[in-house]
């Protein structure tokens, strides 16, 4: 089995992806950690839409569905939540669905090869997504790739730095039945370099974020090992194109 690290969805070589391999998606700040506290707090599914015009036709086709998200970090006018992970760990989302869409998270699990089994990451379910990762590939001999979401098509440095500690804690886990690619060690290399608090000072995705007036949610999205919920991707509505987001079982 190997290990690889797209830096940004644009790297993914959707030639060489098979049935089965584990595309871990990381959009740290801050669709990943949104995906896995939705979940967290009860949230039946999350329906990941690549567009604005695909959340409103997701929610006009199954009235009461919340709709959220941001562009640019601010919440979509007219939308029920914004993509705040730090608001929806508040909220209690025992059997909701919840429609998101986001600048750049969203868009890379519609990038990812529909083949593969897609998992989201992060931080705050490390260990647990890791672990089900590892699972999942041995389970098929299949290999594993993080996906970093990026930022505008570009490298995103908070993905890069989650996307070396997701690495270097699988092939803790693996030992050397995972044989990792150069880009692990590069980003292996960017974690120990700009490892939490330090990548917050580094990141411009946090201090977007900050700047637009939300400070608590870049902290919150570097707690490490805080849940147990892995987001995975288990089909597509059929009428709307959404990719139906549900915690895999562990």
């Amino acid at each position: 089995m190997q290990l690889f690290v797209f830096f940004t969805p644009q790297a993914i070589l959707p030639e060489r992806a098979q049935a089965g391999d584990v595309y871990i998606v990381i959009d740290l700040i801050r669709a990943t950690t949104t995906m896995t506290v939705m979940l967290e707090r009860g949230a039946r599914r999350v329906l990941v839409a690549e567009s604005i015009e695909q959340a409103q036709a997701g929610a006009a086709y199954r009235p009461g569905r919340a709709l959220c998200g941001e562009r640019n970090v601010r919440r979509i006018p007219g939308f029920d939540y914004g993509n705040s992970p730090r608001e929806f760990a508040q909220l209690d989302l025992a059997g909701r669905e919840l429609i998101l869409t986001t600048t750049n998270g969203t868009r890379a699990f519609h990038a990812c090869p529909p083949e593969t089994i897609r998992l989201a990451g992060c931080f705050r379910n490390a260990h647990a997504v890791t672990s089900a990762a590892l699972r999942l590939a041995r389970s098929h001999d299949r290999d594993i790739a993080l996906v970093c979401a990026g930022e505008f098509g570009y490298f995103a440095l908070d993905d890069a730095v989650c996307a070396g500690y997701l690495a270097a804690e699988l092939l803790r886990l693996a030992g050397h039945a995972l044989h990792p690619h150069g880009s692990v060690l590069a980003a292996i290399a960017i974690y120990e370099t700009y490892k939490p608090p330090r990548l917050l000072e580094h990141s411009e995705s946090a201090l977007t974020v900050v700047k637009a007036g939300v400070i608590d949610d870049p902290p919150f999205c570097v707690e490490i090992d805080q849940s147990m919920v892995v987001p995975a991707v288990s089909g597509r509505e059929e009428e709307t194109g959404l990719l139906i987001l549900e915690p895999l079982s562990l």
